[in-house]
């Protein structure tokens, strides 16, 4: 079938490899499976999940972790054979996980299939810029290896272009479904403020807690939902103490993880969303609280800025400023027109920008364009000759793989 053109009755849908996490995690990553999962590709293409493995333990080194990856390269070399797929879409991010992802990439290269590499990673740039000389090097050869890199804007694509030139990058937005209506939750009294992420340090949690504690001695009105798995910035007994030292019981709570109708039932409820995080990609809980007609308070991060015009979609503030964070939540909290306003337009912006059939459009014509090029099996160059000397052999029986990852 030529590039572009539409299946006939005689044409069964090229099968995508969708290598990531389970969708039954808690996450963007594993929030974007799902949704590949179940799009519509118009019938020229289906998708098969590949789940990836899991560290092991906290304190596993990242040689362990690639020796333990080592048997699901051999299941994912098989699957990709039997399926005859002729895509692997790698979901990926920093450190442990890069490294796992190149593997699977030079695993389904090896057997002609194309690789696409996803990077999802909120710090991506900061992994890289820690790496060593070499650790920085083969990155830099992965990302040009890669038959095509997703980078999730403009400004990403710009800094992994810094990283690897010769990478071929496109960028496609993340997307969420859009509800018909929002039955939004009508009542008085405080304003109603949410957080939806892991609770780690780099969300901003302490900032944002901090923000809250100057709005409430300043005797503004509001109530604060953090909803996420437990992180760096505590867990439900470390913040409930926070909360309780900053004085604000009654104020701020809580309510760990949430799914399904307790999300919902959650952005339904509140009327401001707020993004206090020192790093970002592109938050799937961001678009999914422009969907849901939440005002959106949010840090100059990651791709943020090229989503959010300041004061049209939302209110734009500095990392690490919780004093200018608290600025702009006053604003929302105590001005209901400027909160509706806001909240229409990004509404609006999410409706035209971030919907799923676009999301769908621009995978379609990613894999269109890189079916159009003749698969050839890819010869082993030098460094992947060094991870896998023979696809007969298991690759940690190759003394190599150690000295690349351990300098």
């Amino acid at each position: 079938m030529g590039r572009g053109a539409k299946p006939t009755q005689c044409d069964a849908p090229k099968i995508i490899t969708v290598v990531g996490p389970p969708v039954s995690a808690v996450g963007g990553i594993a929030t974007v499976v799902g949704q590949m999962a179940d799009l519509d590709y118009s019938g020229q293409y289906t998708v098969q999940l590949f789940e990836t493995t899991h560290r092991s333990g906290s304190k596993e080194s990242l040689t362990a972790g690639l020796r333990r990856h080592v048997g699901r390269l051999f299941d994912l070399r098989r699957k990709l054979r039997a399926s005859q797929s002729p895509m692997a879409h790698i979901h990926t991010c920093s450190g442990f996980s890069f490294f796992r992802s190149v593997l699977d990439m030079l695993i389904a290269q090896q057997v002609g299939a194309r690789a696409v590499l996803h990077i999802h990673g909120a710090a991506f740039d900061e992994f890289y810029a820690k790496l060593g000389f070499i650790r920085r090097s083969f990155v830099r050869w992965s990302l040009a290896r890669a038959d095509a890199v997703i980078a999730l804007s403009s400004a990403w694509q710009a800094c992994i272009a810094d990283m690897s030139p010769r990478a071929i990058i496109h960028v496609i937005e993340n997307a969420v479904e859009i509800p018909a209506d929002k039955n939004s939750v009508q009542q008085q009294g405080p304003s109603r403020l949410l957080l939806l992420a892991r609770m780690d340090d780099w969300k901003g949690i302490d900032d944002l807690l901090r923000a809250c504690v100057r709005l409430h001695n300043e005797n503004e009105t509001f109530e604060l939902v953090l909803a996420g798995p437990e992180g760096s910035a505590g867990n439900a007994q470390l913040l409930s103490q926070k909360i309780t030292a900053a004085g604000l019981n009654g104020v701020v709570r809580y309510v760990g993880e949430v799914r399904g109708d307790k999300k919902t039932e959650l952005l339904e409820w509140a009327e401001v969303y707020v993004v206090a995080s020192h790093h970002e990609g592109l938050p799937i809980s961001l678009l999914e609280a422009m969907a849901y007609k939440l005002a959106v308070v949010a840090t100059t991060v990651g791709a943020i800025p090229e989503i959010i015009t300041d004061r049209k979609h939302g209110l734009l503030v500095p990392p690490h400023s919780p004093d200018k964070l608290a600025v702009a939540l006053r604003e929302v909290i105590t001005q209901p027109e400027r909160r509706e306003f806001l909240a229409e337009q990004g509404h609006l912006l999410a409706r035209k920008r971030f919907g799923l059939k676009r999301f769908a459009k621009q995978l379609v014509t990613l894999y269109d364009r890189l079916s159009g090029y003749p698969i050839v099996l890819h010869e082993s160059s030098s460094m992947q000759a060094a991870l896998f000397p023979s696809m007969n052999e298991p690759p940690h029986q190759s003394s190599d793989t150690h000295s690349l990852f351990d300098n």
